[in-house]
């Protein structure tokens, strides 16, 4: 048996077995927060032209970290293997010729390999030239903590590989971004 009240604008409606009412009202279809599929509107204006990250990665210029690694991987690869291999090579097997001669050679090395990564991120990944110059500072911090975690390990004991940790990483990192900027501002006008 239901018994209905009416207060004005609102009807009770009073279900004496199951001790129950429902609240109706007579001016609208409800509060705006309720949602009915007949009826259904969105509450909310779209945005129209939203910005969605999917992930924290996205935020560096609009790519995700995988991104970056995919483009920085094999040249910064070959980097670390170079590098470490003519530093072994010169203190066990060729330790006679001067040691400029491998500076010189590991700075060329760096220089080419990162206009490589420059080339090809804006080539084969179609790079923005902010893009290029967040990849070329990424792969300098990796490497430059690789090398300095070697050197580390390879001149135990000395002080100086302990302010290494801090201090190669950002050198590479201030290389590639110089390089990346003079690249990508000299010939590609990105």
């Amino acid at each position: 048996m239901k018994k209905y009240i009416i207060f004005g604008r609102i009807t009770v409606v009073m279900d004496k077995q199951n001790h129950k009412r429902g609240l109706n009202y007579s001016s609208d279809d409800g509060h705006p927060w309720e949602v009915r599929a007949e009826v259904s509107e969105p509450v909310a204006m779209p945005i129209s032209n939203p910005t969605r990250f999917n992930n924290w990665g996205e935020l560096i210029f609009g790519q995700t970290l995988p991104w970056y690694f995919s483009v920085i991987v094999w040249p910064m690869f070959i980097l670390i293997l170079v590098e470490i291999g003519l530093r072994v090579m010169q203190t066990r097997y060729l330790d006679f010729w001067p040691s400029n001669l491998f500076d010189w050679l590991i700075n060329i090395l760096r220089i080419a390999l990162f206009v490589y990564l420059v080339v090809s991120a804006h080539k084969q990944f179609k790079a923005t030239s902010k893009q290029i110059m967040a990849a070329t500072v990424l792969g300098g911090l990796l490497v430059g903590l690789a090398l300095a975690i070697f050197q580390l390990f390879w001149y135990l004991g000395e002080l100086w590989v302990f302010f290494n940790l801090i201090g190669q990483p950002l050198l590479l990192a201030a290389e590639g971004l110089l390089i990346s900027w003079l690249i990508t501002k000299s010939f590609y006008k990105i």
